[in-house]
């Protein structure tokens, strides 16, 4: 683990660096699994499944935060290292670095904005097939039950469904 206090020391900064890169990659790749695992659970229709996944893509998603955080206060380290301002990016601290590595370096910075990009798109069709689920599910339960299932406004201002009249269910409870 690097120490983001400490100042960085010309020579192995740059293996340091990379070392946090392919962290931060190996993770963005497990998200990208679980998120494909989350689509299938949802598209299978497996409820148990997708709230045991739903944990697993949460916590993926903290664990890839972090090592992002973890990257960006070392790249501001390198930054003020190299006399450059503190929020410069990566890509312009590449000049810094030793010329055999930049090639390197271009690539999974390459690799992780692709993965990045992935992600957002994966979560994006994940939560639109999840609002989906639940209007087709509102829909039949509409159908099955229409005097007990009728959308109103909850004090939030969200539509919602609320029961109007007790339902047989409700009744043995």
């Amino acid at each position: 683990m690097v120490n983001l206090t400490q100042t960085v020391s010309t020579s192995n900064n740059w293996e340091d660096l990379l070392e946090l890169l392919r962290n931060e990659l190996q993770e963005y790749g497990g998200l990208i699994g679980l998120l494909n695992a989350q689509q299938q659970t949802i598209l299978n229709r497996k409820p148990d499944s997708l709230l045991e996944i739903n944990q697993s893509v949460q916590a993926q998603m903290e664990a890839s935060q972090i090592l992002q955080k973890r990257r960006q206060g070392y790249v501001s380290n390198l930054a003020l290292n190299f006399g450059r301002p503190k929020q410069s990016s990566l890509s312009e601290l590449l000049p810094h670095l030793p010329d055999v590595t930049q090639p390197m370096f271009e690539s999974i910075i390459e690799e992780i904005n692709s993965l990045i990009s992935n992600v957002r798109t994966k979560v994006s069709q994940n939560q639109r097939l999840l609002a989906r689920l639940l209007e087709v599910t509102d829909h039949i339960l509409s159908v099955a039950s229409p005097t007990s299932h009728s959308k109103t406004y909850s004090k939030q201002g969200k539509v919602g469904n609320y029961s109007s009249t007790p339902t047989k269910l409700m009744d043995r409870a």
